[in-house]
């Protein structure tokens, strides 16, 4: 896949919830238009893959991240990136329902 057919690219990214190390070196692209599924045994890293799409993760004390995840190209954790218009743009469906 070209990096013209992907919406979000991963590379090399890594999550910590303080010394606990949760993501290791996820590399991924999400091609455009298309449905990807998410599988796997629960605590593996779906959800927390997920929240850093858009960035909840940030919302969580003592969470650290390293490498690069980018939305149709531009990079989500770049400082001067727009939060809120990030969230506006990647939608999310929780578990359990939220007010």
């Amino acid at each position: 896949m070209d990096k013209a057919e992907s919406v979000v690219e991963i590379q090399d990214f890594n999550l910590w919830y303080g010394k606990s190390q949760a993501l290791h070196d996820v590399s991924l692209k999400l091609p455009k238009s298309k449905v990807t599924a998410l599988i796997g045994p629960s605590g593996c890293g779906k959800s927390t893959l997920l929240r850093c799409v858009n960035r909840m993760n940030d919302l969580v004390d003592s969470v650290n991240t390293k490498g690069s995840m980018k939305l149709a190209g531009q990079e989500i954790y770049d400082p001067g990136a727009d939060v809120i218009e990030l969230r506006k743009r990647i939608g999310m469906v929780f578990q359990k329902p939220n007010p």
